[in-house]
C-alpha cells in the first residue's frame, strides 16, 4: 500500500501523500460498502478508517488542531459503527463452524443465526446512514477533507 520513503521527500510531503492515499481508498471503500455491504467489504472499510485515524494520529502536530480533533472524532464514531457491524459478523462466523454447530441442536443454530443476522441488519441502517454522508464528503485533493458531524 505505502511505497518506501524518499529521503528527499520532507515531511509535509510524505504526509499528505499517506493522508491523500487513505483517504482515496477509503472513499472507494465506502462506496464498495454501501454498494455491497457484505462481511469483507465492511472489514476493508474498518482496517482502513483504523489506518487513518493512526496516521491523523501521528501527523497531528503537522495539521490544524480543530481539524484535526474534529477529524479523529468523526472517524471514532465510524469505527464504532463498523465495529458493531462486524462484531454481528464475527459472531455468525463463529457458530456455523463444525465444532460449534455439532454442539447444538440445528434448529438452535439457525434461530441464533438469524437473530444475528437480524442484529446486523439494524446495526447497519446507522452505518448506511453515516456512509451516505461521507460518500458526498471526502473530497481527495491536497486536504480538502469534511467528514459530516453525527
Amino acid at each position: 500500500m505505502y511505497e518506501q520513503v524518499n529521503p528527499k521527500l520532507d515531511l509535509l510531503t510524505y504526509r499528505a501523500g499517506i493522508v491523500e492515499t487513505l483517504l482515496r481508498d477509503m472513499a472507494f471503500s465506502i462506496s464498495q460498502t454501501l454498494e455491497r455491504p457484505d462481511e469483507a467489504s465492511v472489514h476493508d472499510l474498518r482496517r482502513l478508517c483504523l489506518r487513518l485515524r493512526h496516521a491523523v494520529r501521528v501527523f497531528g502536530p503537522l495539521l490544524p488542531t480543530r481539524q484535526v480533533r474534529k477529524l479523529q472524532g468523526r472517524l471514532q464514531v465510524l469505527q464504532d459503527l463498523l465495529g458493531e457491524v462486524r462484531a454481528c459478523d464475527v459472531a455468525l462466523a463463529t457458530i456455523q463452524q463444525a465444532e460449534i454447530a455439532s454442539a447444538s441442536s440445528k434448529l438452535e443454530t439457525k434461530k441464533a443465526a438469524a437473530t444475528l443476522a437480524a442484529e446486523r441488519r439494524r446495526r447497519m441502517r446507522p452505518l448506511r446512514a453515516r456512509l451516505r454522508k461521507l460518500q458526498h464528503s471526502v473530497a481527495i485533493g491536497r486536504w480538502r477533507v469534511r467528514l459530516l458531524p453525527a
